[in-house]
């Protein structure tokens, strides 16, 4: 975890043993009152590792596919095999 996120948790569980107010835990880690009642759920059901964002580890949904990578790859070595590092 980093270090926001371990701030993040240490909040929510205060105010999840009623130490802090709901608005005051959001307003100290920037986020809505709406975004922490969430993360306090995440937090109840799923425990430390309900604050983490759920793409962590994977690959992006956006990547290019390795096939498509190949080819620009072997293309750009065609026409710029010479090109690099002065």
């Amino acid at each position: 975890m980093k270090p926001r996120e371990i701030k993040r948790l240490h909040l929510i569980h205060q105010a999840l043993e009623k130490k802090v107010s709901q608005q005051e835990a959001a307003e100290v880690a920037s986020l809505s009152t709406r975004q922490m009642r969430r993360l306090m759920k995440r937090v109840r059901q799923e425990g430390d590792r309900g604050i983490l964002h759920r793409q962590r580890g994977r690959p992006s949904n956006r990547r290019i596919a390795e096939r498509i990578k190949g080819r620009v790859l072997e293309l750009y070595q065609q026409h710029y095999g010479d090109f690099g590092p002065t």
